[in-house]
């Protein structure tokens, strides 16, 4: 049996493999937890300021300052089995089972007129997927390779939320209230696929196959609690269940054309037939690669693709909800039509530097309706979104140096995307959520081998820097108060519990940009038996506050304000891996 095992500040993982039966039956297995967010908490609370006491002018009260901790972390776990039947077929069953969660908590204690509170909010977002395949491949003949894969997989999401608050007059018994609402959406599939491999030429390499599978979407179940002296409410509410089945056929040839020009032919079928309703779409495809000379090659491509579920996101401030909601009888299949050209120039076989612009039109997209949210609406999802047009454009540069000590790569993207809904933005384009201006990545390596002692050591030294324009987000630009509301209606900060916002257009704001500095050197013990490996390593090293949401809080002259929630500070590490 062999096996990996690493040991750090942040992570933890162990990976053993060997055989089950000798020259028929293997496995492989690994594990992997992360634990960032019990390192980063007491830096999160020092950067927050959470915990500090101080006066404040608020109403001639005094607070006790705010606590902040938030949070991110994830486990994975894949496994796989492999059978060797004969030299012409094996069998294989692999699993994948993976969850992220990332929370953030607020508590706040403070004064009014002599009347103490006590203020607590909790946010969760967690998301995880299990997938699982038997895939059996046989050799038919010298020219003809079948793959036959059952499959599972399994999306959920939760994105909740609870409030508690406290509120003790001078000489009077506390009363409390307890707000609690979660949102919950999945996906489960079953599918079967038929995937062959023909050669029958040596400049033809053919592949074809067909598939189906059978999907149960949960688009959304709102679960909601409220437990206070005036009322007790447990109630759960949301959208139906909608099953679908996916059928699909393809076949693609690559085909080249003596050592310069190759092009890559295909279509791709698929129909999906949902409640009352079946959509057909043929999508051909076409890329081509041409060498103009030994360094330096053009390539160019046309895609038309359909996709049968749609990514809903929030508009405004507040967590990361990225929704996947299936086509219906009543939401056509998102279409896509996507075209690019491009160059690649290979410098002394060390250098590779490419250039590639693109540009796509996409149709049957969703956003949500004005004010509309999934969250603790009773309303089917369909009829709180509106359905429109959208396109994305850009160019890509990249940079590499493959070869040497000094090694690493450069890459930065400048893109658009917007999209166009007839009753949304006065029918105004409006950028998308994740309309990235720019997007730069940067990757060095520099190797060392040093001797110390009698033993040979090797010495990474890693360098990551990234920078990416904000999400648009949609802010209000003023706020008034509802024309029933009145002095009794007043919340404990002394606004109106029916305050409206008002928004001048859709995503018109940018969040702050995200970028960050990681540096990290890799110590590898080359002539122990034991294959030993030291990391040490700095996340986020010049400490920027990337935002993970922003909100709407009031400071203490009693103002609305922009609050952000940040999850990594910067984050020292110290990991030990060995193999055996």
């Amino acid at each position: 049996i062999m096996g990996e095992a690493s040991l750090g500040l942040i992570s933890s993982k162990l990976t053993l493999e060997g055989p089950l039966i000798n020259d028929k039956t293997s496995f492989i297995i690994s594990g992997r937890r992360t634990y960032i967010d019990i390192l980063a908490a007491p830096f999160i609370r020092l950067f927050s300021g959470g915990g500090k006491g101080g006066d404040k002018e608020d109403g001639g009260g005094s607070s006790s300052g705010n606590n902040v901790r938030a949070g991110y972390y994830f486990y994975d776990l894949n496994a796989k089995v492999n059978h060797q039947f004969s030299e012409k077929s094996r069998l294989f069953l692999s699993t994948y089972l993976g969850n992220d969660k990332a929370y953030s908590r607020l508590k706040d204690n403070y004064q009014l007129e002599n009347t103490d509170y006590q203020d607590e909010s909790d946010a969760n977002l967690r998301w995880g997927n299990i997938t699982t395949a038997v895939r059996y491949n046989r050799i038919l003949n010298k020219k003809l390779f079948a793959n036959v894969t059952g499959t599972y997989s399994r999306y959920k999401f939760l994105l909740g939320s609870e409030y508690h608050s406290t509120i003790t007059p001078p000489d009077t018994a506390a009363t409390e209230e307890f707000n609690g609402f979660d949102y919950t959406s999945g996906i489960d599939d079953w599918g079967v696929k038929i995937d062959l491999d023909y050669i029958p030429l040596p400049n033809h390499y053919i592949r074809f196959g067909v598939g189906e599978t059978y999907h149960t979407f949960t688009p959304g179940v709102n679960t909601y609690q409220l437990q206070s002296s005036e009322a007790n409410v447990d109630t759960t509410f949301g959208s139906s269940k909608v099953f679908a089945h996916e059928l699909y056929a393809y076949v693609e040839d690559d085909i080249k054309f003596g050592n310069r020009f190759k092009i890559n032919p295909g279509l791709h079928f698929s129909t999906f037939l949902v409640q009352d309703s079946s959509y057909l779409n043929l999508q051909p495809r076409l890329a081509m690669n041409y060498l103009l000379t030994e360094s330096l090659a053009i390539k160019a491509s046309y895609a038309r693709s359909a996709q049968y579920l749609h990514l809903l996101t929030n508009a405004t401030i507040g967590l990361p909800t990225d929704l996947w909601v299936p086509v219906t009888d009543t939401i056509p299949a998102v279409t896509a039509d996507q075209v690019a050209l491009g160059l690649a120039y290979t410098y002394n076989n060390k250098y590779e530097f490419s250039v590639e612009g693109y540009y796509k039109r996409m149709a049957n997209l969703i956003e949500y309706k004005d004010g509309a949210s999934f969250f603790g609406s009773s309303q089917d999802w369909q009829t709180l979104v509106e359905v429109g047009d959208g396109r994305a454009y850009g160019v890509e540069f990249f940079v590499q140096k493959k070869i040497g000590q000094t090694s690493g790569w450069i890459g930065y993207t400048l893109s658009w995307t917007d999209r166009q809904f007839d009753n949304l933005n006065f029918g105004e384009p409006f950028p998308y959520k994740f309309d990235r201006r720019h997007d730069v990545s940067l990757a060095l390596v520099h190797e060392l081998d040093k001797k110390l002692g009698q033993k040979q050591w090797q010495l990474d030294l890693g360098l990551i820097w990234v920078y990416g324009t904000g999400n648009a987000i949609s802010l209000p630009i003023s706020s008034y108060r509802a024309l029933n509301a009145d002095v009794d209606e007043f919340n404990k900060r002394g606004s109106f519990l029916n305050e409206i916002d008002n928004y001048e257009s859709r995503n018109d704001f940018r969040e702050p940009s995200y970028h960050r500095l990681d540096v990290s050197a890799t110590f590898t013990n080359t002539n122990a038996e034991l294959h030993k490996i030291w990391n040490i390593s700095v996340y986020n090293v010049y400490n920027r506050k990337n935002p993970f949401y922003l909100f709407i809080d009031y400071n203490s002259q009693n103002q609305r304000v922009l609050k952000q929630i940040s999850l990594f500070p910067i984050i020292p590490a110290v990991s030990y891996t060995l193999k055996f």
